[in-house]
């Protein structure tokens, strides 16, 4: 597709999928796109009839009736270009929507977390482009119409035709797009931030308070840096997201309190009240996204022949929250020191 589409879907739309379709709206409709975001009945009805509002950054209000609100997956049939926006939980869901309703050729974008979903995408739906994606910035519902922006970063997409004419149209908007010729440095980047997710879940805290305290950082610390090993040891190509490396930060998580609020806790603008989206699910009784995010880095370390406890640790106690369901074990940090053995 050298030309944009006639028709961008956005498939799983909740938090991030919204944000994306309420910054791209009006240049969709300036170009004579149709862009329908397909999510939940459910969410849908929350929805009161003014503008979807969106803050943290850019503060910006699209009427909805800019915004073609669906939850059929049948709408897809005649999208040109279809963003997969929702969790890595709902891959192969979406795996069966597409084969049963989406246009033969139609391009797929993955916005999923983790790096496998896109190959997985690409085995499963050979007769489309699959075309690979990142989010690095978080978006949270904080009611009704009013989605949050509480982390920063650009969206970034693998560079094809589709994703250069993409970009160009989007270039003004509160959501542009960095292209970049092998997206996985990325994606194995931004997966290093991600280990922090299942930590979070399990303290059941909001993330700034959790990061406000020394013991939860050494956890994390131990589990970057026993990450960062593994991908040694396999021989990952990585690049940072965000403003430091991983290396610095690992380094950083192990200061004093007061050192560390007055350093990388400011530099990276957390929302207060916001959580990670697996404290959420798990908080909901949800599937978590352990599986494209903490265990990523376990068949890393199986393929290198390199231990991982603690990162296996953490799976092994995000699988048993899982099972009991909400409301499960919260871990105080001490508690979770004790569990993992860091001393």
């Amino acid at each position: 597709m050298s030309t944009l589409p006639r028709k961008v879907a956005i498939l799983g739309a909740g938090a991030i999928g919204c944000f994306v379709g309420t910054h791209w709206a009006s240049v969709c409709h300036a170009a004579g796109i149709k862009l329908t975001l397909i999510g939940r009945a459910a969410t849908w009805e929350t929805l009161t009839p003014g503008p979807l509002r969106v803050t943290g950054g850019q503060t910006l209000e699209t009427p909805l009736s800019m915004l073609d609100l669906q939850d059929s997956p049948a709408t897809l049939a005649d999208a040109d270009l279809i963003l997969l926006a929702h969790k890595s939980t709902g891959l192969q869901e979406s795996i069966e929507q597409i084969r049963g309703n989406a246009s033969e050729g139609a391009t797929i974008v993955s916005l999923l977390n983790g790096v496998s979903p896109v190959d997985h995408l690409r085995e499963a739906l050979p007769n489309h482009e699959v075309v690979a994606g990142m989010v690095p910035l978080n978006v949270v519902w904080k009611s009704g119409n009013h989605l949050h922006r509480s982390s920063t970063g650009e969206l970034a997409l693998q560079r094809c035709r589709t994703s250069e004419a993409l970009q160009g149209m989007v270039a003004g908007t509160g959501v542009p797009i960095q292209l970049h010729g092998d997206l996985k440095p990325l994606q194995y980047g931004k997966l290093l931030l991600n280990l922090i997710n299942p930590i979070n879940a399990l303290s059941g805290l909001p993330l700034h308070t959790m990061l406000c305290q020394r013991a939860y950082r050494r956890v994390y610390a131990e589990v970057l840096r026993e990450a960062l090993s593994v991908y040694d040891a396999a021989r990952i190509d990585w690049q940072k997201v965000g403003p430091l490396s991983p290396r610095f930060v690992h380094r950083l998580l192990l200061l004093p309190n007061a050192l560390f609020n007055n350093t990388l806790l400011k530099i990276q603008r957390l929302d207060i009240n916001s959580m990670t989206s697996m404290a959420a699910d798990l908080a909901a009784g949800r599937p978590t996204e352990i599986e494209t995010l903490t265990n990523e880095i376990l068949r890393l370390a199986e393929r290198s022949d390199t231990a991982a406890p603690y990162n296996t640790a953490i799976s092994d106690l995000i699988r048993q929250a899982e099972a009991v369901g909400p409301p499960s074990q919260v871990w105080s940090a001490h508690a979770l020191l004790n569990q993992l053995g860091i001393t």
